[in-house]
């Protein structure tokens, strides 16, 4: 009974549209057709009896559609919180009985101001996850705004710093506290042969070639244990058959489509490049979840699929 109450104290709009609804059904079928529909006796007549001519028509299709109106009319103002009719008349009666009762402010603006709270808390939950934990809200929000993890610094951490001098003997107040002046300015102009203070442009090799880092990872030792050939690119592996990318970070990590985050980290959605690469090389794109610390896993996963990529927790699975 508890909740019924509650249920329409909340929705106040329901219980006017069925008081003014099921008056005006009982007014025309009153009125027009002489039924009271509070009455058990006419309705055992209608039950019981023929109906004839235009008349009978109409009554019987206003009676066995007025249960279904009201339903669809309910639904209808339970979802867009507002009447199916707006009778400005109403509006200015209600607006005229509540400003000669009011005696501090208008319940017009308090309902205004306790229905902006709300609006404003509904926006900010649409605008995280579900499960999104606290910690993770800046650098999820600053993500979707294509901003840098490290934000504003606050007034208490700033570093101080001092004006520059603008006169002469500043500049040498300031030489003298942060440099002390050497005692000797003689220079020898011979140089030690074992000296590497002083480099030259023999140290500097041009027609070596650059040694680029090789990428180790899961799936680098799998294949090799596995005597599969391979070739990398940046933190992508290919094989003649796939390109695997593996995701082996152990953190928390956010997948979203623009961009993966987890605490102070941040990085690029690495599965756009991956697609572009199977699709440049034919080969099938393969995302390799080592590591499964990751927010929401099933529909990351779903997602991942739809796109075209198969995913596997194991590279077992590309037998």
């Amino acid at each position: 009974m508890k909740k019924i109450l509650e249920f329409f104290k909340t929705n106040i709009l329901i219980v006017e549209w069925t008081i003014g609804y099921f008056f005006m059904l009982w007014f025309i079928l009153k009125f027009i057709f002489n039924f009271d529909m509070f009455s058990a006796r006419y309705w055992w007549k209608f039950f019981h009896a023929t109906l004839h001519g235009f008349g009978g028509f109409v009554f019987g299709a206003l009676v066995y559609t007025a249960l279904p109106i009201y339903i669809a009319t309910v639904i209808t103002i339970y979802r867009k919180k507002e009447p199916i009719i707006k009778i400005p008349l109403f509006n200015k009666i209600s607006s005229f009985i509540s400003l000669l009762f009011s005696k501090k402010q208008e319940p017009v603006a308090e309902e205004e101001s306790e229905e902006q709270p709300i609006e404003e808390n509904e926006e900010k939950k649409a605008e995280y996850p579900d499960g999104l934990p606290a910690e993770l809200r800046v650098p999820f929000q600053r993500a979707k705004n294509h901003l840098s993890l490290t934000g504003a610094v606050s007034v208490y951490n700033k570093q101080t710093t001092q004006p520059l001098p603008s006169t002469p003997e500043q500049i040498m107040e300031n030489a003298e506290d942060n440099m002390p002046l050497p005692v000797d300015f003689d220079i020898s102009d011979k140089l030690d042969a074992t000296d590497d203070a002083i480099p030259t442009f023999t140290d500097i090799n041009f027609d070596e070639p650059v040694k680029e880092e090789k990428l180790e990872n899961n799936t680098t030792k799998y294949l090799e244990s596995k005597n599969i050939e391979y070739e990398t690119y940046k933190n992508f592996v290919a094989t003649d058959k796939y390109v695997i990318y593996e995701h082996n970070d152990n953190d928390f990590w956010i997948m979203d489509d623009d961009a993966w985050f987890a605490a102070g980290k941040q990085m690029e959605n690495p599965t756009h490049e991956l697609i572009d690469i199977a699709k440049q090389n034919g080969l099938i794109p393969v995302l390799y979840l080592q590591s499964q610390n990751i927010m929401d896993i099933e529909s990351a996963i779903d997602n991942f699929e739809s796109a075209g990529i198969r995913v596997v927790k194991s590279l077992d699975e590309l037998n």
